[in-house]
């Protein structure tokens, strides 16, 4: 398909618009362009285009801020087809124009808007585009608009949340990564040269400090290297789904991870579910939803595992209490929910509670991990101390008896 850039002249703005994409020829560019009341200048055809939106990608806020606006256009009394023409000029990022302006050429070429939106499945999710076929099924189009932009925005905050409480640990463990790598490499050389130039008996810890040291000062491009590989490495295996099901399954045993993964797990779990629940959404139908949209391997096969459980004949409750990953607290809840005829309601204050958890985990966890970080630097720069103080100690000795 021909890729055109074009120039458009906007009789009601008086300026000039300046834009690209692909048209299957200049009589659809001119039939899109008038749609819109603009008025064509000039046009180049490019057969080969990099195109610069690949690396500006709709994040979860600009699509939820497209939502709630076509939800306000439609509530308004706007014409679907003009609503989109309209966020189609106001949007700035070049990838969700672009495909706002796809799904206006296929729905003027017959397709419904849920189907238009299953072609750029990349830039609208499973869940947006379940939401949107339910409200053209129901005629409450403007209402899953607004409840699939709740829906994102809360998301949004949970990733947002889960990155903030991991990103404080690690600037830590870089922080004094980099102190550790200045002294091994900058200041205990020299201090250790000097040592070694008195001729004085060296302490155990002081000679294999000094061993340590020349082996990186000899092997450092080999380390570097090494290091480099072995990131290569980490980074291709993430392609393969046994790799990520691998790390992930790892993430859930190791200290203070295991709590921020799950937490965000469970969050993201429950959050998407009551959300399809509430809209009506039956509950297998919702759980292969939730699996074609949640990136975790592990939580795939989690919820793979719920929904064979559950068409063996077993209730929900009894689904999350066979597959071994949900507590008492929680499979007591949906038990309940199922009991009383209130099961969504039960998701969403766990949602809730996970949400709200995330968020102090991220107040508290500095609090948490500073002080095991400090012993554990204090620990290793204690090491090199003593290595360093025992020959000093010696050489005061040597020097108070002349």
């Amino acid at each position: 398909m021909p890729y055109f850039t074009y120039q458009a002249y906007d009789p009601r703005t008086r300026k000039i618009i300046k834009e690209s994409g692909n048209f299957y020829d200049l009589s659809q560019l001119f039939y899109f362009l008038k749609r819109q009341g603009l008025i064509l200048i000039k046009f180049k055809i490019k057969r080969f285009s990099f195109y610069l939106s690949l690396f500006r990608r709709v994040s979860r806020t600009e699509l939820a801020e497209f939502c709630r606006n076509l939800s306000f256009l439609i509530k308004g009394g706007v014409p679907f087809q003009q609503a989109l023409l309209d966020l189609h000029r106001s949007v700035e990022n070049p990838n969700l124009r672009k495909a706002i302006r796809d799904i206006i050429q296929y729905i003027n070429e017959g397709s419904s808007f849920s189907e238009a939106l299953k072609k750029h499945s990349k830039t609208f999710g499973p869940i947006v585009q379940a939401l949107v076929s339910l409200g053209e099924e129901t005629g409450q189009l403007d209402k899953t608009l607004e409840d699939a932009a709740d829906h994102l925005m809360r998301v949004n905050e949970i990733v947002v949340n889960t990155k903030r409480a991991l990103l404080y640990p690690s600037f830590i463990l870089f922080s004094m990564t980099g102190a550790l790598v200045f002294w091994l490499f900058y200041v205990l050389p020299k201090v250790l040269s000097l040592f070694k130039e008195l001729n004085i008996v060296l302490p155990l810890p002081t000679r294999i400090l000094m061993v340590l040291v020349k082996f990186l000062s000899i092997y450092w491009p080999v380390i570097l290297l090494s290091i480099f590989f072995l990131i290569v490495f980490f980074i291709f295996s993430l392609r393969f789904s046994n790799s990520r099901y691998l790390l992930e399954r790892i993430s859930l045993k190791l200290p203070f991870i295991r709590i921020i993964y799950r937490h965000s797990i469970m969050a993201f779990f429950f959050e998407y579910l009551s959300l399809l629940l509430q809209s009506g959404i039956e509950l297998i139908r919702s759980t292969q939803i939730l699996e074609d949209s949640i990136r975790s391997i592990f939580t795939k096969k989690l919820i793979r595992n719920l929904r064979k459980y559950i068409i063996d004949g077993f209730s929900f409750s009894k689904a999350c209490e066979m597959v071994g990953f949900f507590n008492p607290l929680e499979q007591r809840m949906i038990y309940v929910g199922e009991e009383t005829g209130r099961l969504v309601e039960q998701l969403r204050y766990l949602a809730d509670y996970y949400y709200r958890s995330l968020g102090n985990l991220v107040a508290t966890m500095s609090k948490i991990v500073e002080p095991v970080l400090i012993i554990v630097a204090g620990f290793l720069f204690l090491l090199i101390a003593l290595a360093l103080l025992g020959p000093i100690y010696d050489l005061m000795s040597n020097l108070g008896s002349f």
